[in-house]
């Protein structure tokens, strides 16, 4: 395995399709969600706006179930639709689509103003959820990665190698704070709009534990950081080191 160090910044050709954070918090008695929903939106000027069907949901059966109460309410669109900015009562989510700017100077830029400005908004806030998910399609033409067979991954069932026809889930613990759960999927049984030669589909999800619980905007801004080095740390795990050596941009 590959240590920190020795993990590429990026591939020659990347192979991202999205990424997204998704941040949760609990309001207060006193939180009204309208007005933070507006507050939040003000600051990111020049978005198309779009009212979603979870708006609709009156507050007391989204607060009844945990499956409604961390849906957005609005969705916000950048001109180019490369940027996507969700808000609800109780969460925030942005997301970046393909092509992807980057981690330093880019994506990992956005985050830092996107939980600035929750932290404007609702001062001490009490984030207790994070994740950061990055779904991936590596392709035959690109990556020269013409299935599962090409990564390093080895299953079999009565000494029988599965490689084609394949979908992979698997978690693991990875931190104090930090669970990982990685979706490997051949072309076949990927779901979603799938660019074209892509052949292996990879999504990985970090996220926090059940029990997480910060005020911090620090925290939040430090966790979020780590999750993108797990993240990669993962994704380099499933591409194999001679594969990562072959891409790696010079």
């Amino acid at each position: 395995m590959m240590g920190k160090d020795e993990l590429p910044a990026k591939l020659k050709n990347d192979a991202i399709l999205e990424a997204v954070v998704e941040i949760r918090f609990e309001p207060e008695s006193s939180f009204v969600p309208e007005i933070f929903i507006g507050r939040f939106a003000d600051k990111w000027s020049g978005f198309r706006h779009a009212r979603l069907a979870s708006a609709d949901i009156p507050a007391r059966i989204r607060q009844a179930d945990a499956n409604l109460r961390y849906l957005a309410s609005i969705e916000m669109t950048s001109p180019d639709g490369g940027k996507v900015l969700r808000i609800g009562p109780q969460s925030v989510s942005y997301i970046r689509r393909a092509p992807y700017p980057g981690w330093t100077n880019g994506f990992g830029s956005e985050l830092h103003k996107v939980v600035d400005d929750l932290y404007q908004v609702i001062p001490a806030v009490s984030v207790s959820r994070l994740g950061l998910r990055y779904v991936n399609a590596l392709k035959s033409d690109l990556h020269n990665i013409k299935g599962i067979r090409d990564l390093a991954i080895d299953i079999s069932v009565d000494k029988q190698i599965l490689s084609d026809h394949l979908n992979l889930n698997y978690k693991a613990d990875v931190g104090s704070d930090f669970e990982t759960m990685t979706r490997i999927a051949s072309i076949d049984l990927a779901e979603g709009t799938i660019p074209e030669h892509s052949t292996v589909v990879v999504d990985i999800d970090v996220y926090t534990r059940s029990n997480f619980c910060t005020t911090d905007v620090n925290d939040v801004q430090k966790w979020i950081v780590e999750a993108h080095d797990y993240e990669k740390a993962e994704f380099f795990k499933v591409l194999g080191k001679e594969n990562t050596e072959r891409l790696r941009e010079r």
